[in-house]
């Protein structure tokens, strides 16, 4: 996004820079042709043969073949740098001009696209993976430059960031190096949803160190905050001359029960309320001159294959109200996608880094590329790519593997 709106801005810098010496030798060219045609017309002697032309005729064609022979030796050293040296490197003349080419490609006509990914865990095994190999870009190695193939990036981090020893394997308070975030940094996160069940785990502490160290790195934190209006307001993106608003909540009904909620003056994150996201939605669309609105539920029971009546209801209601999508996490494992309206409700993408290996299922997990259409109120459309979780590491998945995923979703 941000990245292709620089891009653009050099490619008008060197296109003009290069515009200025094509037709700088342009104009030395026809300068020369022009002076050519008039040395014939006014000089009918340099029609006649040498043997019969005047001494000052041919003294001027001596002149003008002189002149001739310098420019076009100009033009043969200036062309000269433009061919790649004996090392085989291209002049710098050369790569701006094939700059120009591949930056000239880049439309910001072409729609907006969000790949959205589920659970992240960067605790626990993943987190002893990372120190291990003192490498925390360890989990996103195998899928990061997909990821990033899109404009915006977003996810679940379902992990408090803040300093500390590795937890256990079995435990299910989560906590994260602060070095993690090199891992989300590498693999392109725009956005990230912490409403869920476990970034308050350490309570208002983990909440505050996760927020910082998001901010420090560049990137937006949905669905907490430091008060009840940070929480609930949407972290909007602009691509593309789109404004894209994204809300994140949690059902309080999760286990262990829920401690976190926002509140006037106290920090936390934000629950699922049916009349509440109606009434956000709306207001991002109205008053926030939001384009699309996603809006990002953690909710459903685990490991169960279909979403409960809540999950539907509430996402029902956030597209009703005008929302484009609607994404959920929380259950570990892939639950249906729903055409609805307008727009599309991925109920459970399912697990996405993550160190759970006891069943094939919750080893699955969904990534989704949407395409935002070009005018608002236009059907949304959707790719699906089934990814599987190898030692914490996601990969895309292909041939009967992937076939088989979809073909559990009906599709």
């Amino acid at each position: 996004m941000r990245k292709k709106t620089v891009h653009k801005k050099i490619a008008h810098k060197i296109t003009k820079k290069t515009s200025r010496k094509i037709v700088s030798l342009r104009t030395k060219r026809n300068g020369v042709r022009l002076k050519t045609k008039e040395f014939a017309s006014a000089n009918p002697a340099a029609n006649v043969p040498i043997a019969h032309a005047s001494f000052s005729s041919i003294r001027q064609i001596i002149v003008w073949t002189v002149i001739v022979a310098a420019i076009f030796g100009i033009l043969s050293v200036i062309s000269s740098y433009s061919q790649p040296s004996d090392n085989k490197e291209l002049s710098s003349f050369q790569k701006k001009l094939e700059q120009v080419a591949t930056l000239s490609l880049l439309n910001d006509d072409d729609p907006v696209t969000l790949i959205a990914t589920g659970d992240i865990l960067l605790a626990r095994y993943v987190e002893l993976r990372m120190r291990q190999l003192n490498d925390y870009t360890y989990p996103f190695q195998k899928i990061a430059d997909f990821l990033k193939s899109a404009d915006i990036t977003f996810g679940n981090l379902e992990t408090p960031l803040l300093p500390g020893r590795n937890v256990p394997k079995d435990s299910m308070t989560f906590r994260g190096d602060l070095k993690g975030v090199q891992g989300l940094i590498f693999a392109g996160y725009d956005v990230l949803s912490i409403a869920n069940n476990h970034t308050m785990n350490y309570q208002i502490p983990g909440l505050t160190s996760t927020l910082q160290t998001l901010k420090e790195a560049g990137i937006l934190a949905s669905g907490g905050g430091k008060d009840q209006d940070t929480a609930y307001t949407p972290v909007i993106i602009e691509a593309k001359g789109k404004k894209i608003a994204f809300y994140s909540y949690i059902d309080s009904s999760i286990p262990p029960g829920f401690h976190g909620e926002a509140k006037d003056g106290k920090p936390g994150i934000a629950r699922m309320d049916i009349e509440a996201v109606k009434n956000d939605v709306k207001n991002a669309l109205e008053n926030l001159g939001a384009d699309f609105v996603v809006v990002s539920m953690h909710a459903g029971k685990e490991y169960k294959w279909e979403p409960t009546k809540f999950q539907k209801d509430f996402a029902h209601a956030a597209i009703d109200a005008g929302a484009s999508a609607v994404i959920g996490t929380h259950p570990h494992v892939i639950e249906p996608v729903e055409y609805y309206g307008n727009g599309i409700i991925f109920y459970s993408l399912g697990n996405f880094v993550f160190d759970q290996f006891f069943s094939e299922d919750v080893q699955n997990g969904l990534i989704t590329k949407i395409t935002f259409p070009e005018e608002s109120g236009e059907k949304i459309t959707a790719e699906l790519f089934p990814v599987r979780i190898e030692k914490g590491q996601p990969r895309l998945m292909e041939g009967a593997e992937k076939v088989a995923i979809l073909k559990k979703l009906g599709l």
